[in-house]
């Protein structure tokens, strides 16, 4: 089985770890849409270009200014390299496409190839476009990354056939969970990388009945100086650690120390911070949208109603009170066990299988 995992800057976040845990079912050739190229170029494509160190790794320079046009034209440079690559090493199976950043000529490229296509949707935001349908009707499967988004699907009436494939990790890029011993006196950090604007004024009545706890907020540093001001608005500056993280493995770092991670917003996409944090024995407070519901089982944490800042403080409150009681080794044992690429990649295998007619 061989499969072309198609992305670009607009998405999927960490494609990387796609293609891990598509490579535990298939030969993956990977194709990544990119402003201008940094690989050295094919002589036949000079639109395109390849890795000489990872020769299954092509760049194709997508046409500026966008609209019809400039898709079909990129989707033409990516006809090519399929063509390039399957006349070197045999023909591609499947085609296995993200959104958000699917392509909208996906389909026109799938029957110019005659490589059926799967799509991976874990945006909901998508699913309100006009393309989605389209994109949906001609794919072979559609992979929605958690039960919420699966049964957004349905209530829409979205054509395909709708297959759950949740969001994989890699549990190589993540570091050991840390032994610790807690006494309680010791604070409490409680880690956030998005919406801690949201969560301000739940930490400052949760700050008040317990004192022990810690904001972290950590964000890129260029953004830490307009944090910093808004904090000291919000009266919460004496409770709160700005820390700069530019990097995945920086911020993993950070949460595998937080003792607690909070995920207040209602996206209602996968939250991937909460699956690193997770995975790093992290327990999570949060908001019952998106895939967090699917997330955060009996011992992962505490999920409240959106929109309910008093809910949440006694929840952060509540979690800070169990953490002597919580095993982080247990709980990211089991989510690196569910979410791992040999889990996930099972799953697609079953899905590629199908699309190709190999059942």
């Amino acid at each position: 089985m061989r499969v072309a995992m198609l992305y670009g800057p607009a998405g999927p976040r960490r494609p990387w770890d796609w293609c891990r845990a598509a490579a535990t079912a298939a030969d993956v050739v990977e194709i990544v849409a990119v402003p201008a190229l940094t690989l050295p170029p094919l002589p036949v494509l000079p639109h395109a270009g390849r890795d000489p160190d990872q020769p299954h790794l092509y760049q194709v320079a997508v046409l500026t200014g966008g609209g019809p046009v400039a898709d079909r034209i990129t989707a033409g440079r990516v006809e090519g390299v399929l063509r390039f690559e399957a006349a070197e090493c045999g023909r591609i199976d499947v085609l296995h496409a993200h959104s958000p950043g699917a392509r909208p000529d996906l389909p026109w490229l799938s029957r110019t190839t005659r490589i059926p296509y799967v799509l991976s949707e874990d945006d909901p935001g998508c699913l309100a476009q006009r393309r989605t349908a389209r994109l949906y009707r001609h794919a072979a499967a559609v992979m929605t990354v958690s039960d919420s988004l699966l049964a957004r699907v349905g209530e829409l009436g979205l054509p395909g056939r709708h297959r759950l494939v949740p969001h994989p990790v890699d549990p190589a890029a993540l570091p050991p969970v840390p032994a610790r011993a807690r006494i309680h006196q010791d604070p409490v950090r409680v880690a956030i990388t998005e919406d801690w604007d949201v969560l301000a004024p739940a930490f400052a009545v949760a700050h008040a009945k317990d004192p022990r706890l810690r904001l972290q907020i950590i964000r890129d540093s260029s953004e830490l100086p307009s944090v910093q001001s808004r904090i000291r608005q919000l009266g919460i500056a004496a409770a709160t650690v700005l820390t700069p993280a530019r990097s995945r493995p920086e911020t993993i770092h950070e949460l595998a120390h937080a003792d607690l991670f909070a995920a207040p917003g209602a996206g209602g996409n996968f939250c991937i911070p909460a699956l690193d944090a997770l995975s790093c024995g992290t327990q999570v407070v949060g908001t019952r949208t998106g895939a967090l519901p699917d997330l955060v089982g009996h011992d992962a944490g505490i999920l409240v109603p959106p929109a309910d800042p008093h809910a949440f403080a006694l929840a952060l409150v509540e979690a800070a009170a169990g953490l002597p009681r919580h095993s982080r080794a247990a709980l990211a044992e089991r989510t690196r066990r569910r979410y791992g690429p040999s889990a996930v990649g099972a799953r697609l295998a079953a899905v590629y299988a199908e699309a190709s007619g190999r059942v």
